[in-house]
């Protein structure tokens, strides 16, 4: 007797209104891909647990209790009563470069999982210094499945299955209510350097927002716009150090971290403190969780990172640290942010919303890039 075979046809769809015959399989591939993911989540799991610990990085700005809480929730999670020896004293730069020491001296990594932006990470990465998640995005659709759904901007082409991104912090104007309006603050990036503005502002040490000028403007064009904001500046401060300037009254404004206004209206919601955002540029810079090569203890790194770009962990950070998640925009101040943004028709940018906005941060990377970040860095300092 001669076999019969049969095959399904699908009718999908197309764009233009059309239809296309596809050949596959008549049986759905979604529940091979269901099990498949249970049985990987499985296997790491088991070997988290005869790892036995972790040591891992996590933002300063939750505590010790949100700090706790995370461990606690990641445990519970997955059943696990592993060891978890958080480090919540910052200085991710520093962090970085003893990592990267680390890797080209062939030294065992001091953390098992490390946070940061993709600044660093892109020079950990170079070094050989970290490790990708096999199968990670079987593994994210069952560990997490709403970051899955965006899991191109969870963990973005260029470092795909390296980092998770956990929270996105988008630049804001901060402002004392006392000493200026709203409606009086610079609205763009240009103004800064209008003189009615000189002595009013603070500018950061370091040149991570104004790089991201790039986005909007020409090289050239950034490159003065930033030599007039230097000009015009008061002075050269960390964030908190400008955000206490302006609640003082002793700035009028700043800018930094939206986080920052959540966080001291928590602490006290008559502080004169207020929110604004760049009709001409507001950027978003996503932070990522990075797992090491070498690390002592591998699968407890790659799991939690795993999970930290879910809603689960994005709720947990927003709760203690007030950080936003964009990307998921699932706690009440990720939908403050994306609210406000929306109503005033502003469009966050970041390095990953495009090839040609990639290239530019690559070519940050290259000699004549590295040059340019130098002139930004003496621009924002001494207005030359």
């Amino acid at each position: 007797m001669k076999k019969i075979w049969v095959i399904g046809l699908a009718l999908q769809l197309c764009s233009i209104g059309g239809f296309v015959i596809t050949l596959r399989p008549a049986l759905s591939a979604s529940a091979p891909a269901e099990s498949e993911g249970k049985r990987l989540l499985q296997k790491l799991i088991e070997a988290a647990r005869k790892e036995g610990q972790m040591d891992l990085m996590i933002v300063s700005s939750v505590g010790e209790k949100g700090a706790k809480e995370l461990v606690d929730a990641f445990k519970k999670r997955f059943g696990l009563n592993i060891t978890m020896n958080a480090d919540l004293s910052g200085q991710e730069s520093q962090k970085f470069n003893q990592a990267v020491a680390e890797t080209k001296a062939g030294i065992p990594p001091t953390f098992d999982l490390m946070e940061g932006p993709v600044e660093v990470i892109l020079s950990l990465k170079d070094a050989g210094g970290t490790v990708p998640v096999e199968n990670w995005e079987t593994l994210l659709a069952e560990i997490a499945p709403e970051a899955y759904k965006v899991r191109d901007r969870v963990s973005p082409s260029i470092l795909a299955g390296y980092v998770f991104l956990w929270s996105t912090r988008t630049t804001a104007n901060l402002y004392n209510t006392n000493a200026i309006s709203e409606r009086e603050l610079p609205r763009t990036w240009k103004d800064m350097g209008n003189p009615k503005y000189r002595g009013a502002f603070s500018v950061p040490p370091w040149t991570t927002i104004p790089l991201l000028g790039l986005l909007k403007y020409d090289k050239d064009e950034w490159l003065e716009v930033v030599r007039a904001m230097g000009r015009n500046k008061r002075d050269v401060l960390t964030y908190d150090a400008g955000t206490q300037r302006v609640l003082l009254g002793d700035l009028k404004f700043t800018f930094g971290n939206a986080d920052t206004y959540f966080e001291h209206k928590e602490r006290d919601p008559k502080a004169p403190i207020g929110l604004s955002f760049f009709e001409d540029l507001t950027t978003i810079r996503p932070t990522f969780y990075v797992a090491r090569n070498g690390a002592k203890h591998p699968n407890a790194a790659k799991l939690f990172e795993l999970w930290a770009a879910g809603g689960e962990a994005s709720e947990i950070f927003e709760k203690y640290g007030h950080l936003e998640n964009q990307v998921l925009a699932r706690g009440p101040i990720s939908q403050k942010v994306a609210e406000t943004l929306k109503a005033r028709n502003i469009k966050a940018l970041s390095w990953f919303d495009s090839p040609q906005t990639l290239e530019k941060f690559r070519w940050l990377e290259t000699k004549e890039g590295k040059d340019y970040s130098r002139a930004i860095a003496t621009a924002q300092r001494e207005g030359k």
